[in-house]
């Protein structure tokens, strides 16, 4: 391999290369440039063997751009390949590590561009560059580390034929018996009865799970119940439901000491009813704070790793049985609760693109947003589940919301928000959410979260039924018009071309944005 000796005029140039690298993903201009005079631009020809197995080397590199091949030999001198990476992957890790052998082989497909770090001069930049290259290290250690135990937990797992021909063998055959008929479920199974199904007659997927309209309970009465009582009902009852699947993966942190406090913050953020509780009780008179807590970590911090835990854990507890929310169909309850995280994330996302300085936690905004759906939920039991009937929703949820529960879930979330003391802020996305026209005060963040729910509903990420009224076309809502007020340099910005771009971007990154529970 041969250094390329890259001509000072093309400095810039591998910076900008390296900035589409997800590695350098949170990297600025001037810690790249120093990354850069520290380690060695190698441009590499296919078939070149740039790690020797069983060598003993202190490099690591970074697959700027192209493909290489990983593999390891066989007693009878055959390569076995491993894997294969592309652009963006690393490799050779473990030499940052210490000084071992290499356990397998990297040889070059096609022409390939790769910065070759050595520890040793690494350790001679700013501590701050340091500090953030050897952490962004360690999360790829750790993913790869989750994968691979996904690996082992499948491999170790009993296959369906085993499992089959375990029962089949344990167990003398058995005419059929007819099972007593019980009340229907709400939820929608996707797996029929085991007599009835077999590998020949099983249904497609898609006919599995199509809803039957006949489980779903009569539309209700249209009401017009008093603001005043209506606000009196939802003030007078805060335990709403939380998501099982957070508070089972909150478990192991509740007790003992608690090492991973990013990961207790992050899975805290998942839910937006255990969010809530902790910004309350962070906010509460029992905390002497000079400032208003407005995010996760800021709450950890002000009440303590001790106390956040028995809030938690106190919380957890009344979580409420999943067949009472949302009139049992699971799928309106794990679409709300994804809906909520994914405008979050978006929200988050369109900040940091439009590049607008905002001193409230856009995230928390984006999943508090619809939290007075919950509220609403246990007012009137009967209307959520008819969200899954197709052309339900006439015009929009708030317009039918007031015609059959009495109040939309604007009002509902910014009456409980005030009731549990959230910062105003949030209340105002709460109500103002659907028509960032009326905000007068924290428009511009009402405006983001407006945006990330019209991005989010554009991907059908939505509560209920997929054929609701599409919404008016994203270019002509008047978010975009709060944004520009508040945030100059947007005026000049082509709408359409951003529309397209962050719409590109969100591509680029939707598997992480639409996962529930980060790994």
């Amino acid at each position: 391999m041969k250094q390329r000796k890259e001509p000072s005029a093309a400095f810039d140039q591998q910076v900008k290369f390296l900035k589409k690298i997800p590695f350098f993903q949170n990297f600025d201009d001037h810690e790249l440039k120093q990354l850069l005079a520290v380690s060695r631009w190698l441009k590499v020809p296919p078939g070149t063997l740039v790690i020797k197995e069983d060598n003993v080397e202190r490099v690591f590199y970074i697959l700027v751009k192209g493909n290489v091949s990983v593999f390891t030999s066989s007693k009878e001198g055959k390569n076995i390949e491993l894997t294969t990476l592309s652009t963006g992957d690393t490799f050779g890790e473990m030499a940052l590590v210490s000084e071992t052998r290499r356990t397998a082989g990297v040889r070059t497909t096609t022409e390939s561009f790769i910065l070759m770090v050595e520890p040793d001069i690494l350790n001679q930049a700013s501590v701050f560059l340091q500090l953030k290259f050897y952490r962004r290290f360690c999360e790829i250690l750790v993913t790869r580390l989750i994968a691979a135990n996904k690996r082992m937990s499948t491999l170790s797992a009993p296959t369906p034929t085993a499992q089959k021909t375990k029962k089949t063998t344990a167990q003398k055959p058995s005419s059929a018996k007819a099972k007593p008929a019980g009340k229907p479920s709400a939820k929608i199974s996707t797996t029929p009865p085991p007599e009835e199904t077999s590998r020949e007659t099983a249904p497609p997927p898609q006919e599995v799970q199509k809803l039957d309209l006949s489980q779903l309970p009569p539309v209700p009465a249209l009401q017009a119940v008093a603001k005043s009582k209506m606000q009196r009902r939802i003030q007078g009852n805060q335990d709403l439901a939380m998501n099982p699947a957070v508070t089972a993966r909150l478990a192991p942190f509740l007790v003992g000491e608690c090492e991973e406090t990013r990961k207790f913050a992050e899975l805290i953020s998942c839910d937006p009813i255990i969010a809530a509780k902790v910004i309350q009780h962070a906010n509460s008179s029992f905390y002497r704070r000079t400032t208003t807590v407005t995010s996760i970590p800021h709450a950890m911090i002000t009440m303590g790793i001790k106390h956040l835990q028995e809030l938690v854990a106190g919380e957890t507890i009344k979580v409420v049985d999943e067949d009472t929310i949302f009139g049992g169909f699971s799928q309106l309850s794990d679409s709300f609760w994804l809906h909520s995280v994914v405008v979050a994330r978006i929200a988050e996302l369109l900040k940091d693109t439009i590049r607008v300085t905002i001193p409230d936690d856009v995230y928390l905004a984006g999943l508090f947003h619809d939290i007075g759906i919950l509220a609403l939920d246990q007012q009137q039991q009967l209307f959520y589940p008819q969200l899954l009937r197709p052309d339900f929703i006439e015009s929009d949820l708030c317009d039918s919301e007031r015609k059959y529960v009495g109040i939309d879930h604007g009002q509902a979330g910014a009456w409980l928000g005030e009731k549990m003391g959230l910062p105003k802020p949030y209340r105002d996305v709460m109500i103002f959410h659907h028509c960032p026209e009326k905000a007068r005060e924290n428009a511009l963040l009402v405006a983001l979260i407006h945006l990330a729910n019209h991005f989010a509903k554009s991907r059908e990420v939505i509560i209920g039924d997929k054929k609701q009224p599409p919404p008016p076309p994203l270019n002509a809502s008047f978010g975009w018009v709060i944004v520009q007020e508040h945030h100059r340099a947007f005026i000049d910005v082509n709408l359409d071309h951003f529309i397209l771009s962050f719409n590109t971007e969100l591509d680029r990154r939707w598997g992480e944005i639409s996962t529930l529970i980060p790994m």
